[in-house]
């Protein structure tokens, strides 16, 4: 059996795993060093790849990877997919922007996951060549969080495919809420065009 093969039949695949839960059983700088494990966002947070995903470098169900690493990292329902990406769900916009947009109750963050990927490109490791392949199968240059509060955490539903999103009528609050803080032209202008519809 493959050090792989252990590890999973100690924690299983296809799921988050937090760094102290793995000391318990394992030695976290081996599962990272052998890339058991693949490091999030998220510090502390590490996704364990399937098999198949392990021998190919990708990430198969993007949606229910960053519904789950969400869910792992806020708690279920203190997030919710919003403005353009809720827009996008319910047909008002259809670009292809490669970003995503979630309301959550901790502070705003932007993560650019295209700078991610280029400076891992850049280190020429095996390692860091084949995290940039995982970052890459994600398909998104750019994640905004943005700080919500309890009243626009209420207009959450849950749907069935892509997890918890924001009420239609959610959508142009939480634009005009934060537009102002939004420096991307592009996600601006998407704005614009989501609020004259």
């Amino acid at each position: 059996m493959t050090g792989y093969q252990d590890f999973v039949k100690i924690f299983g695949s296809g799921i988050f795993i937090k760094s102290n839960e793995i000391t318990k059983n394992y030695s976290l700088q081996k599962a990272l060093s052998s890339l058991y494990i693949i490091p999030t966002f998220f510090r502390g947070i590490h996704y364990i790849p399937t098999n198949r995903e392990r021998k190919g470098h990708f990430i198969e169900r993007k949606q229910d990877f960053f519904t789950s690493l969400f869910d792992v990292h806020y708690g279920k329902k203190k997030w919710y997919w919003g403005l353009s990406t809720a827009a996008r769900h319910y047909g008002i916009e259809w670009s292809a922007t490669k970003i995503l947009e979630i309301v959550a109750q901790e502070k705003s963050k932007t993560i650019n996951v295209s700078d991610k990927i280029l400076s891992l490109q850049k280190k020429k490791s095996y390692r860091s060549a084949t995290l940039a392949k995982y970052l890459s199968s994600l398909d998104v240059n750019f994640i905004y969080i943005h700080k919500g509060n309890q009243e626009s955490l209420s207009s959450i539903k849950i749907d069935e495919i892509i997890g918890p999103v924001c009420t239609k009528e959610q959508i142009p609050k939480d634009i005009e809420k934060f537009h102002s803080k939004i420096r991307n032209h592009n996600l601006k202008k998407i704005y614009k065009r989501i609020i004259s519809k």
